[in-house]
């Protein structure tokens, strides 16, 4: 028997191949980038976060700032506090030194391994042999929900993902008194919270919040024997003192990871009270992201209501809805838990895999609703169908219990029985799918309604049987044969799971990507400090931010309030939210002018090369751009563009004196009513004018002498007092200072800024540091210091008792 280090090597390597197995198309040109069939390549990957991890690198290195602020898209948005910036995960800060289109799908693809690889040890922390844990492992990498994330590029929720079962051996390691528990507990905690998207983690922890309380209960009324520790020795511990043991190390790695992630935390909470979702999701519009009963048929054909790109089932979005997880996987989970229910840990994971599995289905069930009601912050989060990452791996867990029943089959006194079973099902299942296979590709057509036509994929199930019955009668013969047995299992899982993955992934060659067009040219040359108007695919985020383009859309899927409701006041369109994202076009004839300017719009990108007659507004350039992203193997798409001119927008800063009383509190409708009856070169409107009573600055542009992301200074000569109005989002943590003196920063028009000056030549900088930061870095530099010292004693506590 080799050493378990050994083992846990050599498991390693076998994931690592596994992994290239399964995202073969990306192994196969590994400087592409990894994404779906689905859109063309565009995906969250493409659309925002090569951007956003780019965006990390180019404030470092053009402006010599940490990126605390973004100020070129959405008319500015806060860097540290967004979550999907996640800056504090350590695995990132390689993007301040490498090109993120070349690196993120690595990125994925060894977090995916990383997913793996702890399932495995989870695995083996629940006392399964090598091969049982090693297909855990196999079946949570390869999972068709983690797969299908993946190539949608929801780059947080898979890096988070992937120390799940990280998380779970930590757990372990409380239940058996290591010392290590706790933190180790705050380190894999931490690490998941600041890859940012918290929802899945915050399902996770409550779940085992639940489950240590329920355990700790049931240990206080039933005589338990005593447990064995990591050193193999048996730890005598008192029946009131083991539960109160767990509880508190619970309590303190919670307080601690608290305190270690502070430094985001505060950050991101104070983001959120901003953001559209700050009082929640209204239930009914969950439906949209759960599943329904149609959603069980994808448990025997990932396919049947189609592939990402042509998905027509429950969910709206294939990626939000697979309800999968191999046919051989489920199987044998359900191996596993008819095997080894009687064990504590095996009705832990099915009871928190069936949780996850009927709040999946959101609205559908009244489950769901008594839990959106009761929960502490369940309605923040608008996707039920996420759920199913936690599915994924409890699937994958207790298929590696339900290997290990199989492979204790030659212990069994009823092998023959077994043999024999097995052989009638190998000689029954194995003619039907060759039948299939030669007839129709393994597909049945099934008939849910004269109307209603659509084909199963039955070769999956078919060889998911076969596999489980070779591998019975493989075990119920002997010792060696049980290994053979293993072997296929795992073989059968990973060429499932790798066909899977790659009809769903496809790449983007790094020479399709779009350099600098026409439009870039045009508008580095005529834009100046003001904004531009443009679609998503004629000027990304990731083109503006490189060069440093100030553009009103941007890709945030949680924007802050003040900038929907001036969207919503602007813009007259029903789709004014995916129009703000720059995936829709913006109707600027129903667009209220005098807000266009206020927002300092000069140019807008419109997709189309027919002519646009816009009252004022002129054609200045027109012409075709390709396509941001081409598939490869594809051919590249050309997009016609045309630029059309506002011949008098407002500056990006500006001077003003007179004012009108707009209360924070009001209504959003009344707000939004406001804002549209705006006189911006008039007037500005604040909660409380602030200036003595008297003459007053009449409007007159404000000059930006210095532009930086963290930064800006202004020059402005008054001639009475005024405000003077800078076109930015206004958030908390910007500072205004005239000298030594600290001027405040107000809300004006709801959304934007405006700095309070009296008469004379003044020169005011402007200074974000983020809200909470500060306080943040000093909770995390003392929980940092407390984790080394416990993690300080609890290696020489391991040592001394190894010692002894």
């Amino acid at each position: 028997m080799k050493s378990r280090l050994f083992q846990n090597v050599i498991a390693a390597l076998i994931l690592l191949i596994v992994s290239g197995v399964c995202f073969q198309v990306l192994v196969s040109h590994p400087a592409d980038v990894l994404v779906g069939v689905q859109n063309q390549g565009y995906n969250d990957t493409t659309n925002q976060f090569i951007g956003f991890k780019d965006y990390q690198r180019e404030c470092l290195q053009q402006f010599n700032q940490f990126p605390y602020w973004n100020p070129w898209s959405l008319l500015g948005m806060p860097w540290v506090g967004n979550p999907q910036a996640s800056l504090f995960y350590p695995v990132n800060w390689i993007f301040f030194f490498l090109n993120a289109a070349s690196t993120i799908s690595w990125v994925l693809v060894l977090h995916h391994w990383w997913a793996g690889w702890g399932a495995y040890l989870l695995g083996r922390k629940y006392r399964l042999n090598f091969f049982s844990a090693l297909l855990s492992g196999i079946v949570f990498l390869a999972a068709p929900y983690f797969v299908a994330k993946t190539g949608e590029g929801h780059f947080t929720s898979v890096t988070q993902i992937a120390w799940f079962p990280w998380i779970l051996y930590a757990y372990e390691l409380l239940r058996t008194g290591s010392k290590k528990a706790v933190p180790f507990l705050v380190v894999v905690i931490s690490l998941a919270f600041f890859c940012g998207h918290v929802q899945e983690l915050y399902y996770l922890l409550l779940f085992l919040t639940a489950a240590i309380v329920i355990e700790s209960i049931l240990e206080l009324f039933f005589k338990k024997k005593p447990i064995e520790s990591e050193q193999g020795t048996q730890t005598e511990l008192e029946e009131t003192s083991r539960p109160g043991l767990w509880i508190k190390g619970w309590l303190t790695a919670g307080l601690l990871t608290a305190g270690l992630v502070a430094i985001d935390l505060i950050p991101v909470f104070i983001y959120t009270k901003q953001a559209v979702r700050s009082s929640g999701i209204d239930l009914a519009s969950l439906s949209a992201g759960s599943l329904n009963a149609a959603s069980l048929l994808q448990l025997l054909d990932p396919f049947v209501w189609g592939k990402p790109d042509q998905y027509a089932g429950p969910g709206t979005f294939y990626w939000e809805a697979i309800c999968s997880f191999g046919c051989l996987p489920l199987l044998l989970a359900f191996v596993g838990v008819l095997s080894s229910f009687q064990q504590r840990i095996v009705i832990r994971l099915t009871l928190i895999g069936l949780i996850a599995f009927l709040l999946a289905f959101g609205p559908e069930l009244p489950f769901y609703k008594l839990f959106y009601q009761l929960i502490p912050g369940a309605s923040m989060f608008r996707i039920p169908g996420r759920q199913l990452w936690i599915c994924a791996l409890v699937v994958a867990m207790l298929a590696g219990f339900g290997s290990q029943w199989i492979s204790l089959l030659y212990q069994n006194s009823k092998g023959r029985t077994m043999r024999l079973l097995a052989g009638v099902a190998v000689v029954a299942v194995l003619p039907i799918l060759i039948y299939l296979i030669f007839k129709s590709a393994g597909s049945l057509k099934v008939s849910l309604a004269p109307d209603k036509m659509f084909n199963i994929q039955a070769g999956y199930l078919l060889t998911a049987l076969l596999g489980i019955s070779i591998a019975i009668f493989l075990t119920s013969l002997s010792r060696k044969a049980a290994f053979g047995g293993l072997v296929i299992l795992c073989l059968i899982c990973t060429g499932e799971l790798s066909v899977y993955s790659n009809s769903i992934l496809c790449t983007i060659p790094q020479s399709s990507i779009r350099g600098e067009t026409e439009i870039v040219q045009f508008l580095k040359n005529n834009l100046g400090e003001h904004r531009v108007l443009a679609d998503q695919h004629l000027l990304s985020d990731r083109e503006a931010w490189k060069n440093q383009l100030l553009k009103v859309q941007g890709y945030e899927p949680v924007p802050l309030v003040r900038l929907g409701l001036l969207a919503a006041a602007a813009f007259d369109q029903p789709n004014a939210a995916r129009m703000m994202a720059g995936f829709d076009s913006p109707q600027l004839e129903k667009a209220e002018p005098q807000l266009l300017d206020l927002m300092s719009i000069k140019y807008a990108v419109l997709r189309t090369n027919e002519p646009v007659k816009l009252e004022g507004w002129k054609t200045v350039l027109q012409g075709q751009v390709p396509a941001e992203y081409t598939l490869r193997g594809s051919k590249p798409r050309q997009i016609p563009f045309q630029i059309i001119e506002n011949p008098n927008p407002l500056p990006r800063a500006y001077l003003v004196g007179q004012t009108r009383t707009l209360h924070d509190e009001e209504s959003s409708k009344k707000i939004v009513a406001a804002i549209s009856k705006v006189k911006p070169r008039d007037e500005v409107l604040l909660r409380q004018d602030v200036l003595p009573k008297g003459d007053r600055q009449a409007f007159q542009p404000a000059t930006i002498l210095e532009n930086s992301p963290n930064l800006l200074s202004l020059q402005a000569d008054l001639d009475a007092p005024g405000y003077m109005v800078l076109s930015d989002i206004y958030y908390p943590g910007w500072t205004a200072r005239v000298g030594q003196q600290e001027l405040p920063v107000l809300p004006a028009d709801f959304s934007l800024r405006a700095i309070p000056l009296p008469p004379g030549q003044h020169q005011v900088q402007l200074s974000f540091v983020p809200p909470g930061f500060r306080i943040g870095r000093v909770i995390s530099l003392t929980a940092l210091a407390i984790l080394c010292i416990l993690l300080v004693k609890a290696f020489r506590s391991d040592s001394k008792q190894q010692a002894d």
